[in-house]
């Protein structure tokens, strides 16, 4: 049986790399064993626990596993702790990761789970599969290649608000094509990707900036932009000795002594 995931259909290639480095985020080490099976492969794997030795590890013959179609694959634990070992339910949080990546995972299958199994059934179940295509070859002659285009990387220097930063970019057709990531970098911004509206969203990098007022060391809120420092005017404002109100009607920001700072200078007019 093969590990290499050339051999599954395109679209499963595809899903494998971000299922696995989703997981590895979340601290689960994944290994793939298994992908595509052929006949003899499958038949002898379902001799097993039957009339050969071993355990039962599959309950199907040729062609009526998934990975005869090169559209699953087996995975197990890689981070020396077991390769099978489930104390912990490993195998379930795996398989809400491949599940978000629109496979289906053996451990939801009743009577018969399968944990470490993992499947695309997009194109129908595999008696849908033998039905339409009779063997896998002809179900191969339908696979589109999922190849990566060839693009030229470039170096460019950008600069911003004085600061410059070299970042390696593709260059089709005179554009140049920056990773989101490296101009939010540039930029001075926060990056988030909303996974519901699936948006990308900037924002800017509120930072603290330290200010004297009346020999006295205080630190507001500051946004730069273009080499300008825009303060929370309310904060900069109160320490000013400073009120900042809002007229409605006329739509307006107003600045007005603070009430304690008008009574003390009747207090010192009155004398």
């Amino acid at each position: 049986m093969s590990r290499d995931i050339k051999l599954l259909h395109p679209e499963v290639q595809a899903i494998i790399p971000k299922f696995l480095e989703e997981c590895k985020n979340q601290g689960l080490i994944v290994k793939v064993t298994d992908t595509l099976r052929t006949k003899e492969e499958q038949d002898k794997l379902y001799a097993q626990g039957r009339t050969e030795a071993g355990n039962i590890v599959t309950w199907v013959k040729y062609p009526y596993s998934n990975h005869n179609w090169g559209m699953a694959f087996d995975i197990c634990r890689n981070d020396g702790k077991g390769a099978y070992n489930d104390n912990d339910g490993w195998f379930k949080k795996v398989g809400q990761v491949g599940k978000k990546f629109g496979l289906e995972w053996g451990g939801d299958w009743k009577g018969t789970p399968d944990k470490p199994h993992f499947e695309l059934t997009k194109y129908g179940n595999t008696n849908t599969l033998v039905k339409k295509y009779g063997v896998f070859e002809n179900f191969k002659k339908t696979w589109v290649k999922n190849e990566e285009k060839s693009y030229m990387f470039v170096n460019r220097n950008y600069s911003y608000n004085n600061k410059i930063k070299s970042f390696n970019v593709i260059n089709e057709n005179g554009e140049n094509y920056i990773k989101v990531r490296d101009l939010a970098d540039l930029l001075n911004k926060n990056i988030l990707y909303d996974n519901n509206t699936r948006i990308t969203i900037f924002e800017d990098i509120v930072e603290n900036i330290k200010v004297i007022i009346n020999n006295k060391e205080h630190t507001i809120k500051s946004v730069n932009i273009k080499g300008f420092n825009f303060m929370n005017a309310r904060e900069l404002s109160n320490l000013l000795g400073y009120e900042v109100g809002y007229n409605e009607t006329l739509q307006k920001i107003y600045f007005q002594l603070k009430k304690s700072i008008i009574s003390k200078l009747k207090f010192i007019k009155g004398r």
